[in-house]
């Protein structure tokens, strides 16, 4: 992926791409994106981040369909939501992310490696190399079929459980007929 472009927002509402030293309209940052850049908007004055607001506006002015990814209730939701709840969702967001984005680039993986690539994106904290933000490393062979084991040991073990609550349920059942 290329380097970030760096668009600053002046008073008069106009955006200036500082890579390329020329102003730019809303529609050449969709493009932008669009194109696989990634774009850091920031105020003139102020140096605030605006990349999250102006992102939010070019999906609800220019892409109203794709606000129906976001079920109502779901925006119910995130509207309630206090600090405890809002940091759990941005976590959630975060490594939903890590998942996207490995799908992304590995359409041919097989499910376990998507759960092992999510995995590995909960299990680091961002900043640290290989956070959630960038790509998960290629899993091995090896850590897949391990991986693939254990999931198979985990669901025998579920099994047994199961059917070790049937089994109590029925000598419950029986022992109240008798």
């Amino acid at each position: 992926m290329s380097e970030t472009i760096h668009i600053r927002r002046y008073p008069n509402r106009r955006f200036y791409d500082r890579n390329a030293s020329k102003y730019v309209s809303l529609e050449d940052i969709e493009a932008m994106i669009r194109n696989g850049e990634t774009v850091e908007i920031r105020d003139s004055q102020s140096d605030a981040d605006l990349t999250r607001a102006v992102l939010t506006r070019l999906i609800v002015d220019r892409n109203p369909e794709k606000m129906e990814l976001f079920p109502t209730a779901m925006l119910h939701f995130i509207l309630r939501s206090n600090e405890i709840t809002s940091d759990f969702l941005r976590d959630y967001f975060r490594h939903s992310l890590t998942y996207l984005d490995y799908l992304q680039h590995h359409s041919t993986a097989t499910p376990i490696h998507w759960v092992k690539a999510w995995l590995d994106g909960i299990r680091r904290k961002p900043g640290e190399s290989g956070s959630p933000e960038e790509s998960p490393p290629a899993v091995t062979d090896d850590r897949a079929e391990e991986l693939a084991n254990r999931v198979a040991e985990l669901e025998e073990r579920i099994r047994q459980l199961e059917g070790s609550g049937r089994q109590t349920k029925q000598e419950v059942s029986n022992n109240q007929a008798g």
